[in-house]
């Protein structure tokens, strides 16, 4: 049988003596001969088990997962790793799948709020768009750290999940309240999910709807709003449904950590004079 010396060995593999060195050092891969001298010497054979430990480690398996299959091999045990770093590893794609979507809507959220044109009210066709809402009382709102507590407890059910909080994040309120002008809102709403529980899961239609952009504190967003309903009536527009504000990436686009940015939509019915259709 032809051995290899510890460089011959490692040029074979495609790696470096160091890493044959570590690995005989930590019990993965050690050579199949060491004369009295302390040279090492490897079998053509062995190229296979340091496949075998490259595989493992990009599986992700541990020091110690690697150094008892080498050490102790078990065909069916090993098969239940592998099966088990498979979900593992489909758990982590579908975790960083939803961390592309939730940057990429973030960085479409960013350019439009930066390129929109504020306390403006336009109209827009929006299509369709499965939302999760989570109840939100008078109690939950009554001071701002009640509402930024229901925000939290949203974010830790999703980071329980290993994800993040599927976008768009906004509220909405109901078109009961609306001509009363009361800033107070029902639902806190985020993306909807394959985790969506049926009760909490909310289809927004799609249709025509007035669209305002507004920036601002709390108590400014209050009467952007009150602003906003009562242009809709002077214009003839008749609101057909609730209102849904949507965050517009407010830490990215405005400097000041008090100041919000938000984009209302409110479906309506209008025809060329301003009518009801």
């Amino acid at each position: 049988m032809k051995y290899l010396s510890t460089g011959e060995f490692a040029k074979l593999c495609r790696t470096r003596k160091d890493t044959l060195l570590f690995y005989d050092k930590e019990g993965l891969l050690k050579p199949r001969l060491v004369s009295e001298n302390g040279y090492r010497r490897y079998s053509i054979g062995q190229f296979y088990e340091f496949d075998m430990v490259t595989m493992l480690k990009e599986t992700g398996s541990s020091l110690k997962e690697i150094r008892a299959f080498m050490q102790e091999p078990d065909p069916a045990g090993l098969l239940t790793h592998l099966e088990e770093k498979k979900r593992l590893l489909h758990r982590e794609r579908m975790r960083m799948a939803a961390r592309e979507r939730m940057l990429e809507a973030t960085i479409d959220f960013g350019h439009e709020a930066l390129n929109a044109r504020y306390d403006v009210l336009d109209l827009v066709e929006m299509p369709e768009e499965r939302l999760e809402m989570t109840p939100v009382s008078e109690e939950d709102q009554a001071t701002e750290e009640g509402s930024i507590e229901i925000f939290v407890k949203l974010f830790e059910k999703y980071e329980a999940q290993g994800r993040p909080v599927p976008m768009p994040l906004g509220v909405m309120m109901e078109k009961k309240k609306i001509a009363s002008r009361s800033y107070l809102v029902d639902y806190f709403f985020c993306g909807a999910s394959r985790e969506t529980r049926r009760e909490n899961l909310f289809i927004r239609p799609a249709g025509l709807y007035a669209r305002f952009y507004h920036k601002g504190d709390t108590p400014n967003h209050a009467d952007a709003y009150s602003r906003m309903v009562d242009d809709i009536e002077r214009r003839g527009w008749v609101i057909s449904g609730h209102v849904y504000g949507y965050d517009m990436a407010s830490y990215i686009v405005s400097t000041n950590p008090m100041e919000y940015v938000a984009k209302y939509c409110v479906p309506v019915c209008v025809t060329e004079n301003g009518a009801q259709t």
